[in-house]
């Protein structure tokens, strides 16, 4: 009886994590997406500025949209994947406890950091979304809709660090496990 509870609530766990790994790998396609179509946006520009002499007053305010909206959707992707730029010339050199050690403590400052960025983010929304705050520029745009972008982009960097968190929690637990049975 008992192991057929944790056999579902692993299977329940894993298919949680497939949705999540789904959606984050929808959301790095659609910033992939934006970068091409930036790219398409900038070619039409230099084209129909100086071989028409007629440039486009929308260009470069919906690339800048673009381009501030896929950092929010590609970060989790990217944490997920350990594509991040990391340093690691202290820690390869560290032992593979002391590795798990530092791991769960950069884990656990992404989740008090993305959480805290994430509750002022949302906060920020609502708020500029009840007072109706516009980004004024060629065209005025709703503010929160942005700044969504961000609390979105940090509350699923919250839930991959929490997982990462468990991780490397598990890892401790294995290595603390072959410490005893090999002593």
């Amino acid at each position: 009886m008992q192991s057929d509870l944790l056999f579902r609530r692993v299977m329940k766990m894993k298919k949680i994590n497939a949705i999540f790994d789904g959606l984050t790998d929808t959301m790095a396609v659609i910033a992939g997406i934006f970068i091409i179509c930036m790219m398409f946006i900038e070619c039409y520009e230099i084209v129909s500025r100086y071989f028409f002499r007629s440039p486009t007053v929308w260009s470069v305010e919906f690339c800048e949209y673009m381009l501030f909206l896929l950092a929010f959707l590609g970060t989790t992707w990217v944490l997920r994947k350990k594509a991040h730029i990391s340093v690691t010339i202290l820690i390869e050199r560290l032992k593979p406890k002391t590795q798990i050690y530092c791991n769960l403590f950069s884990s656990f400052m992404g989740v008090i950091i993305s959480l805290i960025i994430f509750w002022f983010s949302l906060k920020t929304s609502f708020e500029n979304y009840v007072v109706g705050v516009k980004v004024v520029k060629t065209y005025a745009l709703p503010k929160w809709i942005f700044l969504s972008f961000i609390s979105l982009g940090y509350l699923l960097l919250l839930i991959e660090f929490i997982r990462q968190f468990s991780n490397h929690l598990r890892s401790l637990e294995l290595k603390k496990g072959e410490g005893k049975t090999s002593s």
